[in-house]
């Protein structure tokens, strides 16, 4: 068994490292449409989605009156909240509560 595992520790591949690619995006797909470019937070507590996505995607809102203050100390109030909406990554359904905001899109 020790020898199996030795031999394994062997053939493993190490990567190279790449340069800072500055954004995480990923594909992703919600309700069947897909995203190529999802912005990825994976240190974010909580994940928002402009109200105008939440709309052409058809989703149901519940009410919500969270206070969210950003980066740049603006502040904004999230009037709606989509909960367990299922994101999917890859293979992966990932039930995702999106806080949904007024904002513009780039």
């Amino acid at each position: 068994m020790f020898c199996d595992a030795r031999e394994q520790m062997r053939k493993r591949v190490t990567l190279k490292k790449k340069s800072d690619p500055g954004k995480f995006a990923i594909p992703c797909m919600v309700k069947g449409i897909e995203f190529p470019h999802a912005l990825c937070d994976t240190g974010a507590s909580v994940s928002i989605l402009p109200r105008i996505m939440a709309d052409h995607l058809g989703l149901m809102v519940e009410p919500s009156k969270e206070l969210f203050t950003f980066v740049d100390c603006s502040q904004r109030n999230s009037e709606w909240i989509v909960r367990d909406l299922e994101v999917q990554i890859g293979i992966a359904l990932v039930p995702v509560d999106f806080h949904v905001l007024d904002i513009k899109l780039n």
